[in-house]
């Protein structure tokens, strides 16, 4: 089994993008409806924001990927699909004044799941978090795993038995293992069979994060207030006869 210390860890290339596509179909096999991105897509979302992109090699392998942008996520909205937060995967929607790091897709080949690949790519993402001092991170996950509890357990009990170790879910556990917060459940978020087409909204806060240096560095403009208090006071005021 290889050994962790002989990972290279780094920021993928165009160069590197054949290797993704690969690394892409094995990794969602059982995913039907996966976004199968092409290498239009990754020359696209390299170009918005290439710090975000990283990949782990062995023995010059591309064994996994990760793909993130910044966007500012109003909490008072309703949620929005990964394809609306993405920009359709072209990574058009990156703000580089957000407060948010949106992982919107990762990846580890099966052949090397279990040896800390993931929690590299995570590694990556946190510095990315730390650097830009950002309040949080947010994905959508799969549950592939729940369709074989289906109709014994609601997406939330199942949730809720793989975050107490009862029950395991290869994506979930994932998720749960690398710090990631379930905040919602969410039904037809995508078309995945495996999962009964169900998703998780998940949510990994910063806990460097510096609310004053957010308020500070982030452009006034991006953060556009939903909430407004007025207040009316009225007067009795004298007439002016005269200037």
């Amino acid at each position: 089994m290889p050994g962790r210390k002989k990972y290279t860890v780094r920021n993928w290339t165009a160069g590197d993008i054949p290797a993704l596509i690969e690394c892409q179909a094995a990794a969602y096999a059982d995913y039907a409806a996966q976004p199968a991105y092409s290498e239009r897509v990754f020359t696209l979302q390299l170009a918005a924001f290439q710090e975000g992109q990283f990949l782990v090699e062995f023995e010059g392998r591309v064994i996994g990927y990760a793909c993130s942008i910044i966007v500012q996520l109003d909490d008072d909205l309703p949620y929005l699909t990964w394809s609306e937060v993405t920009g359709d995967a072209t990574f058009q929607t990156h703000d580089p004044t957000g407060d948010t790091l949106y992982g919107a897709d990762i990846a580890v080949h099966p052949d090397f799941r279990g040896q800390g690949v993931a929690g590299l790519l995570y590694r990556e993402r946190r510095r990315i978090l730390q650097r830009y001092n950002l309040r949080r991170m947010v994905a959508h996950g799969r549950l592939p795993g729940y369709r074989r509890y289906a109709g014994k357990l609601t997406p939330e009990e199942y949730v809720e038995q793989v975050r107490s170790g009862d029950l395991k879910d290869m994506a979930l556990n994932a998720h749960f293992k690398v710090g990631y917060e379930v905040k919602r459940i969410i039904f037809d978020h995508n078309s995945d069979a495996a999962s009964l087409h169900y998703a998780t909204l998940l949510e990994m806060p910063n806990p460097a994060f510096k609310p004053q240096k957010r308020r500070i560095a982030a452009a006034p403009m991006k953060r556009p207030f939903r909430r407004m208090r007025v207040c009316v006071a009225q007067f009795y005021m004298r007439r002016i006869s005269t200037w």
